[in-house]
C-alpha cells in the first residue's frame, strides 16, 4: 500500500516537476514511509460501537408499523447481536456469515432449534428489507433453510385447574386480573391500560388495542364482571385505570407484574407446571372451541389477522372429533 501511495503522488506531480525532482520526491516519500503502515478505507473493519443505520431504519420501520414494544425488543437484540458476532458490514453478509452465527448459537450459547429458528427469522425480516429497498442485491437468507424443531404441544388448563386458581385468589385485584384475561382471552399488553370509562357495562364488553394498533371488541362473563365490581368497590381511589399498583395507585401495573401475579396463582394454586397469561388465552381459545365456537369466531375475539395463527391454539383432539361426527351423520 506505501508503494502505491508513492507512484499515485508522483503520477500527479509528473506535469508540475522534471524528472529528477520527482525521484527525489519519491525518494523522500518513501523514507518518510518507511515504518508506517496505510490501509485503504475499505479494508478497514467496521466499528461497532454504533448500531448501522441500516438496522435503526428497519427498527423504525417495525414500530411505525405497530410492532410491541417486546417484539421490536427482540428484533434488535438478536440483529446487534448478529452484528457483534459478524464483525463486517451489514450489506457485506453472505450465508455463509449467518450459518456461522447460528452455528455458534447452537453449539456455544446452546440455544435450541426453536430458538435458533426465531433467530433466523428475524435476520431473514431484516435481509428481506435490506433487498426490498435496493440495499443489496442478494439476499444471503434465500439459501437458508428452516431449522426444524419439535413443537411442544401446549394443553389448556382443565375444569379442576381453572377452579383451582379462582380459589388460589386472595386479593380483589387477582380475581379481576385473572377473570378477565379468561373471559376475554386478551393478552397481558392489551389488559394493562384497560381503564373503567372503557367498559360497556350493558353490552358486557370493551374495546381494546392489539397489535398492529388494531381495535377489536372482547367479552366479558358474569364471574368476571363480578369480579370487576368486586375489585372496583375496594378501591379508595378515583384513577379510572383498572389495574393499578397497590402501592402507586396512580399508575397501570407493568406486563412483567401481571405476568408475575398469574405466576404466583399458578403457584399458591398448587398446579403442577407454569401457569402464564399466555397458557390462560389458549385455554380461553380452546374452551370457546370445545363449545362450539368456530375458527373464525375465535379468531376474531383473539384478534388475530391470519386463521393459521388460530389453529396453533386450537387442537383438535379425538373426543372432539367423534362429537362433531355425531352430530353431523345419524
Amino acid at each position: 500500500m506505501t508503494k502505491n501511495v508513492r507512484e499515485e503522488v508522483i503520477t500527479l506531480l509528473q506535469n508540475d516537476f522534471i524528472k529528477e525532482q520527482l525521484f527525489m520526491i519519491g525518494n523522500a516519500i518513501a523514507k518518510v514511509l518507511q515504518n508506517v503502515i496505510i490501509t485503504s478505507t475499505e479494508e478497514l473493519p467496521v466499528v461497532y460501537g454504533e448500531t448501522p443505520i441500516e438496522i435503526k431504519e428497519f427498527i423504525a420501520r417495525k414500530k411505525i408499523k405497530g410492532c410491541s414494544q417486546g417484539t421490536v425488543y427482540q428484533y434488535q437484540k438478536v440483529l446487534e447481536g448478529f452484528c457483534a458476532y459478524i464483525k463486517k458490514d451489514v450489506k457485506e453478509v453472505k450465508d455463509i456469515d449467518v450459518l456461522m452465527y447460528l452455528d455458534f448459537a447452537k453449539t456455544k450459547k446452546q440455544l435450541s432449534d426453536r430458538t435458533l429458528d426465531t433467530r433466523r427469522l428475524i435476520l431473514s425480516s431484516f435481509y428481506t428489507f435490506l433487498h426490498d429497498t435496493g440495499k443489496i442485491s442478494i439476499n444471503p437468507l434465500k439459501s437458508i433453510d428452516r431449522i426444524k424443531f419439535v413443537e411442544k404441544k401446549r394443553q389448556a388448563l382443565t375444569d379442576i385447574e381453572l377452579e383451582k386458581i379462582r380459589n388460589a385468589c386472595i386479593t380483589p385485584r387477582e380475581k379481576a386480573l385473572f377473570e378477565v384475561l379468561y373471559s376475554t382471552g386478551c393478552r397481558v399488553s392489551e389488559v394493562t391500560g384497560l381503564k373503567w370509562s372503557d367498559i360497556d357495562w350493558q353490552n358486557r364488553s370493551v374495546k381494546v388495542l392489539g397489535k398492529g394498533k388494531k381495535e377489536r371488541t372482547v367479552f366479558f362473563n358474569a364471574k368476571s364482571l363480578i369480579a370487576l365490581q368486586n375489585y372496583k368497590n375496594s378501591r379508595k381511589d378515583e384513577e379510572d385505570i383498572i389495574f393499578i399498583g397497590e402501592r402507586n395507585c396512580s399508575s397501570c401495573i407493568k406486563k412483567c407484574t401481571m405476568e408475575k401475579i398469574i405466576r404466583d396463582l399458578g403457584k399458591r394454586a398448587k398446579i403442577n407446571r407454569p401457569v402464564f397469561p399466555h397458557l390462560i388465552r389458549h385455554t380461553f381459545a380452546t374452551n370457546m372451541f370445545i363449545h362450539g365456537a368456530n375458527i373464525y369466531e375465535v379468531s376474531q375475539i383473539l384478534g388475530h389477522t391470519k386463521i393459521e395463527t388460530t389453529k396453533i391454539y386450537v387442537k383438535t383432539n379425538d373426543d372432539m372429533l367423534r362429537n362433531s361426527h355425531r352430530k353431523c351423520l345419524v
